[in-house]
């Protein structure tokens, strides 16, 4: 079989949203399928497409640029993109529901995919309340649902949500949940010293709220406490995050340590996980903050529930609002000394979890579809 993944991530080299198609690409090479990428340069270049390349992993690079009609005439033309044309079904494989549709040059490729009636698979891994259908055209909404064989998504929250935003009700739709990228035999040992919170997420307020994390950590009663917080992760919002902590007066708690791929250096260090969502899939960071044995104080967004037992593996706030997250950090906080009990049941949930090997499940999914 021949399988097409177009990868929609623009603005890093690598993301969570990529591990499932990275690990999908090198079963199906490994069972004998042809496998052709079509994805941003940044993306080709990364180490894991690189390691994919080295056994049979074909790659098709795109590289956008304005003006954007010029560069979609372009490639209505002559594109790399065009040897996906040939393949027996299409993964695409979207940072959120609307790739499709807000970003033009995957927009106009799925056009001329769905015009050759090819299988279209949309793996779906994020929604959100603020990102809504209703700034498209419905003709352009009614055609992507029409143009799209089979949905996938990491969680069933995000499926309800979907068809919530889309005004429609899924006849193929899958889950198919992220799994942690490491698999431990027992917790990472707690830490001495004072409290320590971990945050790892990319550098995004929009998405990941670390500016109403520190706003809640701002407030006298914490100003009281003994605790320590490390920021893990590059973004766009690093500027605006240091001029947050210095606004708060945080500095002396407050640290922002850069992207670290080792988690079990990050647990090493931190006794809980933070974060403050607006909008989830089913984030890899939790998952492996629960595999490392830590209990996390997060928000009722994407799959955290279903990863989640509020009270028993973590705290989860209703939303990302300084008032809601706040009361919940509060909560967690006057339950510390469950922390180390809490974050064994994380460990052995995220050890159930490893075990379920999405790349296979997808796998099966595709296999089905042709």
């Amino acid at each position: 079989m021949r399988i097409g993944i177009i990868s929609t991530c623009e603005h890093y080299s690598w993301a969570g949203t990529e591990e499932v198609w990275y690990h999908f690409a090198k079963l199906a090479l490994q069972s004998g399928h042809e496998v052709i990428l079509g994805a941003h340069a940044k993306v080709a270049a990364s180490a894991q497409v690189g390691e994919l390349q080295a056994i049979g992993l074909k790659v098709c690079k795109r590289r956008p640029r304005r003006p954007v009609r010029f560069y979609l005439m372009a490639e209505r033309m002559r594109s790399e993109m065009n040897r996906l044309v040939n393949c027996d079904v299409i993964l695409i494989n979207a940072g959120s529901l609307f790739d499709s549709l807000n970003l033009p040059w995957i927009g106009q490729f799925v056009n001329r995919l769905a015009r050759e009636k090819k299988r279209i698979v949309y793996f779906c891994h994020f929604c959100a309340e603020s990102l809504p259908a209703t700034g498209h055209p419905e003709s352009a909404i009614e055609r992507f649902l029409s143009q799209i064989s089979q949905w996938v998504f990491v969680s069933q929250h995000n499926r309800k949500l979907a068809e919530r935003q889309l005004a429609t009700r899924f006849h193929k739709a899958d889950v198919v949940m992220n799994g942690p990228r490491l698999n431990l035999s027992e917790p990472v040992p707690m830490p001495s010293g004072p409290m320590t919170f971990g945050c790892v997420a990319r550098l995004e307020t929009r998405w990941k709220g670390h500016d109403v994390l520190l706003e809640c950590l701002s407030q006298a009663a914490w100003r009281a406490r003994d605790w320590r917080l490390n920021i893990y992760g590059s973004g766009p919002d690093e500027q605006y995050l240091q001029r947050l902590i210095r606004h708060y007066d945080l500095a002396d708690r407050v640290q922002l340590r850069g992207y670290v791929r080792e988690m079990t250096q990050v647990w090493q260090e931190c006794h809980a996980k933070l974060l403050a969502s607006h909008g989830e899939g089913t984030p890899l960071a939790i998952l492996e903050a629960m595999m490392c044995g830590r209990t996390v104080i997060t928000t009722d967004v994407g799959g955290n529930r279903e990863i989640l037992e509020h009270g028993v593996s973590g705290f989860i706030a209703d939303a990302a609002t300084p008032r809601c997250f706040g009361a919940m950090l509060e909560t967690a906080w006057l339950q510390r000394h469950r922390w180390n009990e809490m974050g064994g049941s994380a460990f052995r949930a995220a050890q159930q979890l490893a075990n379920a090997d999405p790349a296979k499940a997808l796998m099966k999914l595709i296999e089905a579809t042709v």
